[in-house]
């Protein structure tokens, strides 16, 4: 994954905790794709790359925080989390918030590294 052009880290670990910085759903060319569901599965997707990159995986993510530039797209990103992760869900939280021009939800994680 290549470095943002921002002053943060992609992912951040803390002992067996990994924080995980808000993933937008940019495609690797750099475009948004339309729509929410669309936009949703990409961010979800970035996730897991970034996930990957720390030996990772979605069945780590412990807690999403999960920020939507219309909180009216709840039942619409339920749909897409729901495709993504199982149960037991990871703790979750959302917030309608204004995003970059175009973003229509933005996701970041914590994840746990398993005892084995």
């Amino acid at each position: 994954m290549s470095r943002p052009p921002a002053p943060y880290s992609p992912a951040r670990r803390a002992g067996d905790l990994l924080f995980v910085s808000g993933q937008l759903g940019y495609l690797p060319e750099g475009r948004l794709p339309e729509g929410l569901a669309a936009q949703a599965r990409q961010a979800l997707a970035n996730l897991d790359e970034v996930l990957a990159e720390h030996g990772l995986s979605r069945d780590d993510v412990v807690k999403c925080q999960v920020f939507l530039s219309s909180i009216e797209d709840w039942a619409a990103f339920n749909t897409v989390y729901e495709e993504h992760f199982s149960r037991p869900y990871p703790a979750r939280s959302a917030l309608g918030v204004h995003l970059h021009p175009g973003a229509l939800v933005e996701i970041e994680a914590v994840a746990a590294r398993r005892t084995p």
